[in-house]
């Protein structure tokens, strides 16, 4: 589930202080996922109180795996070269989709806009995400988050759920 990774830090002010590889949280990932502590614990309660009560009431089933695009990553935010993003922090992780236990795949880049259950699942773990996150960013936001749910623990505050 948890493994503590060593302590990484890089060019530029980059640093993973209290590191974790995450191969699964409640769930598995479709591929490890390097994250901070923090950021791994919160994960795991939104993805238990959130994103499996939302599978449930709108496919009847429980989630079975997360797709994601990573954690840690040494770079500036998109749109801002001049700010270090939470990824370089491993502070943020970026959600791209979801397995349900029948098979059924659910990505942002396909149904965020769609008007069936798909989208108004993906809209409501948005939505749940803001209670868990200090920052949320979905297609809504930009084109930048147009195939995935951005999630963070820094300073700042925003939910464009």
């Amino acid at each position: 589930m948890f493994e503590p990774i060593p302590a990484r830090e890089g060019p530029h002010g980059c640093r993973l202080i209290d590191g974790v590889r995450m191969t699964r949280s409640s769930v598995p990932l479709d591929q490890p996922v390097q994250v901070n502590c923090d950021l791994a614990a919160r994960q795991l309660s939104f993805e238990d109180d959130v994103v499996q009560a939302a599978a449930r009431r709108h496919f009847g089933q429980p989630l079975a795996r997360i797709r994601h695009f990573g954690g840690y990553s040494c770079r500036n935010e998109t749109g801002n070269s001049r700010r270090l993003s939470q990824h370089a922090l491993g502070n943020a992780f970026d959600i791209s989709g979801f397995d349900l236990a029948d098979g059924t795949q659910i990505t942002v880049s396909r149904h965020w806009n769609d008007r069936g259950p798909r989208g108004a699942f993906l809209r409501d773990v948005a939505h749940g995400a803001c209670r868990y996150f200090h920052v949320v960013l979905t297609p809504r936001t930009d084109a930048a988050h147009r195939t995935h749910l951005h999630l963070d623990l820094g300073p700042y505050r925003r939910c464009d759920a």
